[in-house]
Parts: C-alpha cells; structure tokens; sequence
C-alpha cells in the first residue's frame, strides 16, 4: 500500500528539532543567590575598559575582544555595558553560550543577570550540531528556561527548513511549540500547520489544528494528533485523510482515527473508515492495512462500490478481509452484491479481483430484475465478467410465466446472458431436473432455455403434463409467447395421453408431433409419421359414447373446451369404432403407453418438500403441526367446532392462544364438535363411494361417431 512508504517520510521531518533543543535541558536550572553573590558577572577579557557615571550611577564601558561570565554562562561581543543591579548590554558580533551546548549569536543583546533574563536582536542565529535557527527576535529566561521567538523564525536541519511566525521552547517541559503559518520543506515533503510542538526527550510531535504534510504525489491532513518518531508510531485525529496520487491513479483513506505503527507496517482506519482507489470505494467502521503481508481487513458492515464506469456493482457484508497478493476477497455474513440488474445475497462469498469470479456459500439467492429469474441453492459460483452463474448444491429457480409461478430443480443450474443481448439469459438443467408450474409440470435429465426465442429444451426422456395431458419422447420443445405456451414439439417416439377417469387414456402416438396452444389450450395436434389415435368420444354432459382406433401415416386433430373435435387425416386411415361395453379398454394401449400419474408433482407443496395443509373448518393448519400432537377427542372437537360469530375475539383468538380454547370449551360445544367430526368422515365417505360408483359404472351411449377424412 503506498501509504506505508509515506508516512514515515513525512513524520521524519518533526524529529530535527531534538538536536537542537534537547541541550538546553541537559543541566537543571540555576537559582541566583544574591547573598553569596552568585548573580555577580566576571570580567574574562577586555581590551579597554571605561567608567562612567550617570544619574543611574556607576557603569562599565567595554570594548575589544569582551568576554564575560556568569556561572554557566559566556557572552563575546566587540562592545559591552555592564550596569548596576548585574545588567548587561552587548553590541556587535555578539555570542551567548549556556552549558557549552546552545550557541547564540546576534547583533545586540540585554542580559539581567539578576533575573537571568536575556533578550537578543537583529540578525539572531542559534547553533547547534545538527541544527541552526534564524530569527530577528529571541528572548530567553534563563530561570524558566524558556525561549521565546515572537516575530518569526527559520529553522535549518541538514536538508530541511521549518518557517513559523511565532514559536517558544521550553527546557523544563523539553516541548517546543511553533505556532501561526508554521512551514515545513523538505526534498520530499512540505508541510503547512497552524500550530506544532515537539518533544525533545520523548521525541513526540504533535499536531494542533489543521495541518497538511503532502508532496507531488501524497497527502496527509488532519486537525489533531501526533507522531511518536521512537516507535515510528502515529496517531491523527479530526478529520483525518490520506491521498496518493502515485502513477496517476488516486487513494484515499480517512476516518475518525488513522493510526499508523511503524514497527509492525500496519495502518488503522477507526470510526467511519473510507477508502477509495480507482476500483472502488469502501465504508466501513474500522480498516486495517497491513504493509507486511498485504492484508486488508475490513470490520463492522463495510460497503464496497464499485467506480468503474461501466459497472454499478456494490458488496456488503458483516465482515470482510483481502488478499492483495493472491487478489482475493472474502466476504462473511449477511452478503449481498448487486450489480445491474443482478443481485446475490449468501452467507459468505469468496472472491478473486484478478478473474473477477466469486463463490457464495450458504443460503444462496441469485435474482435477475430484468429477466425475473430467482435461484437459490447452498452453493454457486459466477463470474462478473461475463455473467456466468453455476448453482449446485439443491438449486431451485423461480420464475413467473403468465402472472403463475413456475419453480425448476436440478442437481445443477447454469445461467449465462446472450452473446448478442446481454440482457437475455440462457439456462441450463443437468440431471434430475423438475419443473412445476400449477398448469405444466415436467421431468427430465436435462434441460435448456433459450431466451431469444423463449423455448424450454427438454432432453433425455423427458416427460411434460400440461393441464392434465401427458407428453413424452426423446426431446421435448416447449416455446413460450407472450408467457403462455405457444407451440409443443415432440420429437422421436411422440406419444400424448391423457384421461378423465382414470379409466380410460385417449392416446395419441407418432414419430414427432407437434402441438399449438391457444390462451393457453390445446389447438391443433399435428402428427407426422406413424400416426395412431385412441380417444373416446363423449356426449354434451360428459358421458362416454364410444372408443376409436385410429391408425394413419400423419393427421392433425383439432381441439375445442380441451375436447377433440374434429381429426384431418393425410393418407388413409385405418379406422375401429368400438361400443364402451364391447371391448376391453386396456388392449387399446398403444405400443410404449404409460401412464406416469404416480412420479408426476401435482403441487408445490409436494414440490418444494412442504407438509400440504389441511383445512377444519376454514382454520389451515399443516400437517406437519399435526403429526407432532397428540390430541384426545376432547382437543380434536373443539378444532372442529363451527365458527361462532357471537365470539368477540372471534379467529384470531382461536388462532394465537388455541391452549386457552381448548381449556374453556363447553359440554354443549363439545356435542356441536363431535356432530361436525360425524358429519366431516360421513361426507367423505359418500365422496368416495360415489367417485368409485362412478369408475366402475360410467355413463354409456351407443352411437357412431362420423369421422372426417380430408
């Protein structure tokens, strides 16, 4: 990450000052003594020496080569003053020493040796050795010993220059403090702040107000903080950000917090954490960045956009971490991309930023807005770049045909969009595939759906029932318009049944076929090669009337209120017409029937693997409820009890406390309960005999039936 070559550069600049400053602490202050006459100054040298008096008293003139001490201190100049109450003056190449460490040179200088206090002018220059200081201006008390430098100051450390109008150094704290438009410049860095104080013994900088270290390529801000140059460790505060423009490409990063720890290469971004490249931009509570082994870690629900203007993807997750050495990502908890008219949510997503392929795990949902196709499954894998999703692990797909929900299984599901119309999906099925929609149900090995043309390719032994009729062959067509079935194709080994009755099976049998559909309902049926029929006719009230058996190269039959009623034959029929009671129906199976009622889903329930509910007195319990309970006939009345409109809690309290319906339940509603459980097994029992009544003994007319040939 750039970042980690930067910063500590930038934080290199703050250390100059120790040097320069740290000597002045080295011994601690020196209190005067007037009684033993500590604060009186020497003489070392002179070349002439002058009295005078004044209406102040007696003083000393000085000139040439002067040298004067006191305690720790020395001051040289050219021409000296010493006045009564241990005042000095000195002019021209004027020197201060204190501790044989700071060197002080200046124009002028007033020094009271009573109150230690010295006050330099024009042209004043501070040394040491690694370090000078430039000022017009430098006061410094030598009790306090604190150094003040009130009308600006340059400072000069080897390549590096510091500017500030106001600035002090105090000995005792050994914190330096530059204030007011302080500027820092440096060969690979500049530095802007309103305020900066170092720590000459803890070595420790610290930013007050807004300050901005950048170069070309990077920037640092913040408004508060500090660097700790032993530890190379930094923290910033208030609006902290970092920019890298390196390569012509920009980073940011900010949060409430940027911490920085240099001996580990790490980097925190704490509280509101955002980074941005590129890419993507990332929010986050906190982001960690490690230099070391190039690890990202992302905590606290962070939110990946992508920047790419050609993509809107977006990716939120709990938790997530990166790789940038192996380019992968991982994503847990709650996850959810979008991306155009694509939305997966999972529980974790493995991610690689170099193929631009991830794999979800765990409670996977795949949606596509445009296409309204939803999968869900445990596992799927899919690729950005070109769309392609695999779903595996109990995939299921939704989608809606006709305002109807139709539901497709399969060990597999592939999805990839159009190689001309990226908005279009195609869709493959492999292996036990299902499908269930509450008017088309299908079964097969495998399965395609062309978007283009909106036809459903079913392979391998398939078998289709639509409304109640059975479709079978080696391959099935099934092309939807305007999400209704349009048109049937069947091909090799075509054969279409279906019965009333469960009796008695109209056949239809050829080498391909192909039906048309019409608001939903069968049409026309046409039949090529090896045509063979075997349909029975009925009356207006749907009584059979008789059987035919029909043999004929090709024919198209023609359909009304889901009825056969009228057949065109090409070529010439063989034609049989048998009376309902003069033939035995299950010798007019066709060659290959099967009647595959008992694999075929009839509901969604069944389906999807849900207990089918069951209805007592318009109450819909499952039945999964009920095979977990033990009730005693007492319990089972009171369930079955005709709802009262007289209750004044009426369902609902039924509903959400049925303990307490239970335990109030009267004698009287007990034999209202009983009576309707009588009624209840009775009606069922007349259901069933009347419908077995019926199988056996239907309804019978002996009539011919005209066919029409041509």
């Amino acid at each position: 990450m750039p970042l980690k070559y930067f910063l500590p550069c930038l934080f290199a600049c703050l250390c100059f000052q120790h040097t320069s400053w740290a000597q002045l602490s080295d011994k601690p202050p020196i209190k005067d003594n007037l009684e033993n006459d500590s604060s009186r100054i020497d003489i070392i040298n002179i070349d002439k020496f002058k009295e005078k008096t004044t209406s102040n008293g007696l003083f000393r003139e000085l000139t040439g080569n002067v040298h004067l001490k006191q305690k720790e201190m020395h001051i040289w100049c050219d021409t000296g003053f010493i006045f009564p109450n241990q005042q000095v003056e000195a002019f021209s190449n004027v020197q201060m020493l204190q501790d044989d460490s700071i060197r002080i040179f200046s124009d002028s200088l007033y020094y009271d040796g009573i109150q230690r206090f010295s006050r330099l002018r024009q042209n004043v220059v501070l040394k040491d050795t690694s370090m000078t200081l430039f000022t017009d201006k430098l006061d410094y008390d030598l009790t306090t010993r604190i150094a003040t430098f009130p009308d600006g100051s340059l400072i000069e450390s080897d390549s590096t220059t510091l500017i500030s109008k106001k600035g002090t150094y105090n000995a005792n704290t050994n914190v330096a403090h530059f204030s007011d438009s302080v500027r820092i410049t440096n060969p690979n860095y500049k530095l802007t702040a309103d305020s900066l104080a170092f720590n000459t013994q803890t070595e420790m900088a610290y930013f007050i107000g807004p300050t901005k270290v950048y170069n070309d390529e990077k920037v640092v801000y913040c408004e508060d903080g500090f660097y700790d140059s032993k530890k190379n460790y930094a923290e910033l505060y208030k609006n902290a950000r970092f920019e890298n423009r390196e390569d012509g490409k920009l980073e940011i990063a900010k949060g409430d917090t940027i911490i920085y720890d240099g001996a580990e290469d790490v980097y925190y971004l704490i509280g509101n954490a955002y980074f941005q490249n590129d890419d993507q931009e990332v929010f986050a509570d906190t982001i960690l960045m490690d230099g070391k082994t190039e690890q990202y870690t992302f905590r606290g629900n962070p939110i990946f956009k992508s920047r790419d203007s050609t993509s809107n993807q977006s990716i939120v997750a709990n938790n997530s971490d990166y790789d940038a050495l192996n380019k992968t990502m991982v994503f847990r908890g709650d996850v959810r991309v979008a991306q155009d008219n694509q939305i997966i949510t999972t529980d974790s997503l493995d991610y690689n930023t170099e193929t631009k392929s991830g794999l979800a795990k765990g409670n996977v949902v795949w949606q596509d807005t445009a296409a309204k196709l939803t999968i869900t499954c445990g596992q799927a894998f899919y690729n950005d770049s070109t769309k392609y999703l695999l779903a595996d692990l109990n995939p299921v797909l939704t989608t809606l045909i006709d305002n109807d929900t139709m539901w497709l299984k399969a060990d597999t599901l592939i999805s990839l969009p159009d190689s001309m119309d990226s908005e279009q999906r195609h869709l493959y099925a492999f292996h036990h595939v299902k499908t269930f929609k509450s008017n088309l149900q299908s079964l097969c090995d495998s399965l395609y759906y062309d978007a283009i043309d909106s036809t459903f390719y079913f392979y391998q032994n398939p078998i289709l029932w639509v409304d109640g009729t059975q479709f079978t062959a080696d391959t099935i067509h099934v092309e939807m318009k305007n999400s209704k079935i349009h048109e049937v194709r069947l091909f090799e080994k075509s054969m279409i049944v279906n019965t009333n009755e469960g009796t008695f099976f109209n056949q239809v049998k050829g080498r391909n076929a192909l039906i048309q559909f019409k608001n939903g309902d069968i049409k026309t049926m046409h039949l090529d090669e090896n045509g063979e029929t075997v349909y029975y006719a009925t009356d207006a009230t749907g009584a059979y009337m008789l059987v035919n058996d029909i043999d004929c190269s090709s024919m198209v039959l023609f359909f009304a209120e889901k009825q056969i009623k009228r057949i065109r034959y090409e070529g010439k029929p063989k034609a049989v017409v048998y009376p309902m009671h003069q033939v035995d129906h299950n010798s007019l199976h066709l060659a290959g029937f099967q009647w595959l009622d008992s694999v075929q889903i009839k509901t969604k329930y069944e389906f999807l693997g849900l207990p089918e509910p069951i209805i007592i007195d318009s109450l819909q319990l499952d039945s999964a409820s009920l095979d977990g309970t033990n009730l005693d006939s007492t319990a089972l009345d009171s369930l079955l009890l005709p709802l009262d409109p007289s209750m004044p809690e009426g369902i609902d309290s039924m509903v959400s406390s049925p303990t307490d319906s239970l335990s109030t339940t009267t004698n009287s509603n007990k034999k209202k309960g009983a009576a309707a459980l009588n009624n209840l097994k009775n009606s069922k029992r007349k259901k069933s005999k009347a419908s077995k009544l019926k199988g056996k003994n239907p309804k019978l007319r002996s009539k011919n039936l005209k066919i029409n040939e041509g």
